[in-house]
């Protein structure tokens, strides 16, 4: 019993001791990272979002950056792993000075701010050896170039596109080197694949590019007006253009059409233009073929009947 008791004491001094040795080397440890720091890293600067106009020649550059902060922050660069010790600076907003033919440069302010961000620093820690950041680029040519929309598209029954499809901007200015720019004609947008649709369409698609190749938009929008459609019948006059009183047996034909809804009302027998033609009149035949010269865009012709028509000269021309 005696030793039971002992041993049990025995314990909770070792607990003791082990509680006051880690509270003692937790303050310790608060204490260290809590002091002020001066240490000089490597660090991975990739630069992205050239200008339109140029490409970069070197975009993963080593910098080495002095780091004057206390031991929390410090604590943050030294626990991302080596591969993450890289800052993406976009120079898409950055003013860019123009060293030479192939060279350029940007205030290491800039730079700074990003590395900064990226450590959860103030810019005021960060300090780099130079005083402006040097990027290599290569100018571009360029050409304007179409843009095809790539389009999948099933409609619901009596449904279809009405109009022609909106894309804007309809072209864009492509940039790349010679022997790229040279074969390219159009420019594709993402592929876009849509089932059943029965309501109007507006969707911004991405571009397709190809490697080393560059726009000046990263996007077109693309517009579509799809509308319920219907058949309809109009009774049409066939038109006797000749130089032939004739009569014709029928004088009119039945043409079967698709029209959408919106446009219904506007369509009759008078927007339809069917005529025949006197080169067709030989004494060898006794009808003729008609034919609709003319008709309303907006509308898809379904059939014509009859397509032939017999005839009956009641005066001829006289030469």
């Amino acid at each position: 019993m005696v030793r039971k008791k002992q041993e049990s004491e025995s314990l909770q001094q070792a607990s003791s001791i082990l509680f006051f040795v880690t509270i003692a080397a937790f303050l310790w440890l608060i204490i260290k990272l809590s002091a002020d720091y001066t240490v000089t890293e490597p660090l991975t600067i990739n630069m992205k979002d050239a200008p339109a106009n140029l490409v970069i020649t070197d975009d993963s550059q080593k910098h080495k950056v002095t780091l004057s902060t206390n031991g929390f922050k410090l604590l943050n660069y030294y626990l991302k792993p080596q591969s993450r010790r890289k800052v993406d600076i976009s120079l898409e907003k950055v003013p860019l000075h123009k060293d030479s033919e192939s060279t350029y440069s940007f205030s290491v302010s800039y730079a700074k701010e990003k590395v900064a961000n990226f450590l959860t620093m103030e810019p005021s820690e960060v300090a780099f050896d130079e005083n402006r950041i040097i990027v290599n680029m290569q100018q571009l040519d360029s050409v304007k170039v179409k843009v095809i929309p790539d389009l999948d598209l099933t409609y619901e029954k009596q449904f279809n596109r009405h109009g022609k499809i909106q894309i804007t901007p309809d072209s864009v200015t492509v940039y790349g080197p010679k022997n790229k720019i040279k074969t390219i004609d159009n420019i594709h947008t993402e592929h876009l694949s849509l089932k059943n649709v029965n309501s109007n369409i507006d969707k911004n698609l991405s571009l397709q590019l190809e490697d080393m190749i560059k726009t000046d938009c990263k996007e077109v929008n693309v517009k579509m007006n799809v509308e319920k459609y219907t058949e309809a019948i109009a009774n049409v006059k066939i038109n006797n253009n000749t130089d032939n009183k004739l009569r014709l047996f029928p004088d009119k034909v039945k043409i079967k059409y698709i029209v959408y809804l919106s446009d219904y009302n506007i369509i009759n027998e008078n927007s339809f233009t069917v005529n025949i033609d006197a080169n067709d009149i030989t004494p060898e035949n006794n009808s003729l073929p008609v034919y609709l010269v003319d008709y309303p865009n907006n509308t898809r012709i379904i059939s014509i009947e009859p397509k032939e028509v017999e005839y009956i000269i009641t005066e001829e021309h006289e030469n």
